[in-house]
């Protein structure tokens, strides 16, 4: 995972005007295959997740319908029972348990997060989801087996309307986001946040694993986090002569 960035306000005597970021996604980007981490896997154990997925696929061909459209294939519920995905939901955990709710100052000895459900998705040429969120949950996520990069994007879309007449198009009024599926990569994101993927365009199959979180308190008022040093102004920033924000790291 990449290091945490430090965001602090630089006050300076060349601008007054400022910008304060309201109500953004709390999106998490994790490596897999990033080395010497509690959530650390190998390309072998990716791959013989791909083998059970395939396996699951010839012994279910049909799976179900949900998001997916055309030929997208995914199960059933059941990955995070599954023996071969035991690993895998020990590596969530320790995501969550290292950065998600510490992130939020929530107590890891009284507020615990469980995988509710998880599933896998094969999407093939001309495969694609459909928007949806994941209701029910707090977090969800999706995890990368097998992808390049290039078998279709996940689109993130805001469902919040911010403007009501005609405006000027620019990087910092975008309507969405667009991550590049690749092995081993993965994200977590708020349960809320709509999103699809886009058509599958090449001759391979595109493998993940979807997943949502739910919470288990162990203690009265656990589910209230306690962040350290927290700055009620960190999304606030000043703005540089270009109109950029000023960053410290």
């Amino acid at each position: 995972m990449k290091k945490a960035l430090h965001l602090s306000v630089q006050h300076t005597k060349k601008t007054m005007t400022q910008l304060r970021l309201l109500f953004p996604y709390h999106v998490f980007e994790v490596d897999f295959f990033e080395p010497n981490k509690p959530y650390s896997c190998t390309d072998e154990y990716f791959n013989q997740l791909k083998d059970t997925i395939d396996a699951m696929r010839k012994k279910d061909p049909m799976g179900r319908k949900i998001s997916n459209a055309y030929t997208g294939w995914q199960s059933n519920d059941g990955c995070e029972r599954h023996p071969a995905f035991a690993q895998l939901m020990r590596k969530i955990k320790a995501v969550f348990d290292g950065s998600v709710l510490p992130f939020y100052g929530l107590d890891t000895g009284k507020a615990q997060m469980v995988v509710g459900n998880s599933w896998a998705n094969v999407n093939d040429n001309g495969a694609w989801n459909k928007p949806h969120l994941h209701n029910g949950c707090w977090y969800s996520g999706a995890i990368y087996i097998k992808a390049d990069g290039d078998e279709g994007m996940l689109n993130t879309i805001d469902k919040d309307v911010q403007v009501g007449s005609d405006f000027p198009h620019s990087e910092r009024g975008r309507s969405g986001w667009d991550f590049k599926p690749l092995t081993g990569k993965a994200l977590f994101f708020p349960s809320g946040l709509m999103h699809m993927v886009e058509p599958n365009q090449t001759d391979k199959d595109r493998y993940s694993i979807s997943f949502n979180i739910d919470m288990k308190y162990m203690a009265k008022n656990a589910n209230f986090g306690t962040i350290e040093n927290y700055n009620p102004d960190e999304f606030l920033f000043d703005l540089d002569k270009n109109g950029n924000p000023i960053i410290q790291f």
